[in-house]
């Protein structure tokens, strides 16, 4: 049998060998083929990979992420891509403060009305915003969400790092951070707080004045600083808390928004004669430029017994 074997071998020798080398160079030339396959993949998949960092996260090749566009999502104004660039650069900063772990670097990008309304020190800041939302290394996409003259307010997702952490997570934390323009430079207003408006508005009725001092808009509701003083003798509740829809906001369009009065405790409602309070009154309104604040209305104003009706024109 192994000599048949050998016969066969020496017979057909020439063919033999040359099958195997036809077999062996397809086998090379497959392996080369799935090799190039696999690094036009993972280069692809890289490339991929980098251009997601550069539009989320704009930290990637010293590139500015820009909002893709110029015209408001709530409105009809437009802010020009200058601005939009001055802007997004700002945002950039304060994130990269807060992925550096640089606490004061992103406190001071915060405007003095934010400081003043939300974080009043550096530690309040870090206990209630810089920590909860810095917890790890963060991306961002932006929205342009409203403008008005030189303010503009930008919806944030902060998400989280996949270059950072090698993970996707579809989940993300919303903010509002709105730009503003204090001492000649641009700070932020955060946590949902767009901006603070001072004013000098009046109303009274049969002894019961009211001065509003204040404006605050938040993304999804409006206070205002009212200061109520007794002129007469005896006693005046403001509101007797009989119906929920008693005060309320009225837009310049008739629309009516409710106030949050469970907020107030009812003591701070009473005024007896000559007395003063200061109040911060809470109305459930979103936030839109186009709606503008008509008249504030205390319908249920108890004076002497006898139900009363108090306006204060915006």
């Amino acid at each position: 049998m192994l000599r048949k074997i050998r016969l066969f071998y020496y017979n057909n020798k020439e063919k033999f060998w040359v099958t195997i080398g036809i077999t062996v160079f397809v086998i090379v030339i497959i392996q080369i083929i799935n090799g190039v396959i696999k690094n036009n993949r993972e280069e692809e998949l890289n490339n991929k990979t980098n251009e997601s960092s550069i539009i989320n996260s704009g930290s990637s090749k010293n590139e500015t992420y820009l909002p893709s566009r110029t015209d408001s999502i709530i409105s009809d104004s437009k802010v020009p891509k200058d601005r939009l660039e001055e802007d997004t650069k700002v945002i950039e900063s304060f994130v990269n403060f807060g992925n550096a772990n640089d606490l004061e670097g992103a406190y001071n990008l915060l405007s003095q009305d934010c400081k003043d309304e939300m974080f009043q020190t550096i530690d309040r800041f870090n206990e209630f915003y810089f920590k909860n939302i810095f917890n790890e290394k963060r991306s961002y996409d932006l929205e342009n969400w409203d403008s008005t003259g030189n303010r503009t307010t930008y919806r944030i997702k902060y998400q989280n790092d996949i270059m950072a952490t090698g993970t996707i997570n579809e989940e993300f934390i919303q903010d509002y951070i709105t730009i503003i323009e204090e001492n000649g430079e641009k700070k932020l207003n955060i946590n949902e707080f767009i901006n603070k408006v001072n004013l000098e508005k009046k109303g009274q009725v049969d002894g019961l004045e009211a001065n509003v001092t204040a404006k605050y808009n938040y993304y999804d509701y409006v206070e205002y600083d009212i200061t109520f003083k007794n002129t007469t003798q005896g006693q005046i509740i403001i509101d007797t808390k009989d119906n929920t829809e008693s005060v309320y906001l009225e837009d310049e369009r008739g629309v009516n928004y409710s106030w949050f009065g469970n907020e107030i405790p009812n003591e701070k409602l009473t005024l007896n004669g000559g007395e003063s309070i200061s109040l911060r009154i809470k109305f459930n309104k979103l936030y839109n430029q186009n709606r503008k604040d008509n008249k504030i209305n205390f319908t249920d104003v108890m004076i002497n017994d006898e139900q009363n009706n108090l306006k204060i024109d915006l």
